[in-house]
């Protein structure tokens, strides 16, 4: 069986600075996500935390955090997931 393509919404941004997406894709479900601005700093590089900056890292860092929704698992709540430095 051919594992499911998962795609990432566009980002928005939430308090400010936190990056707010959700990942998708057909049998895998739907599940939203969360990065703090320093975890997009200091590993996705963002050089600092301007809605430019984290943008950028969260194109550059697209495939890393797609391998972090990959491996979540959707709690049952629908609230979103914290992603961390761990994760990527």
């Amino acid at each position: 069986m051919v594992p499911a393509r998962i795609s990432l919404t566009a980002p928005r941004f939430a308090n400010e600075s936190t990056i707010c997406f959700s990942a998708y894709g057909f049998g895998w479900g739907y599940c939203a996500f969360e990065v703090s601005p320093e975890v997009a700093c200091q590993y996705l590089g963002a050089a600092n935390d301007s809605h430019r900056q984290l943008l950028l890292a969260f194109q550059l860092g697209n495939q890393k955090l797609l391998r972090a929704a990959e491996r979540a698992t959707p709690p049952l709540s629908g609230a979103p997931i914290e992603i961390t430095g761990q994760d990527l």
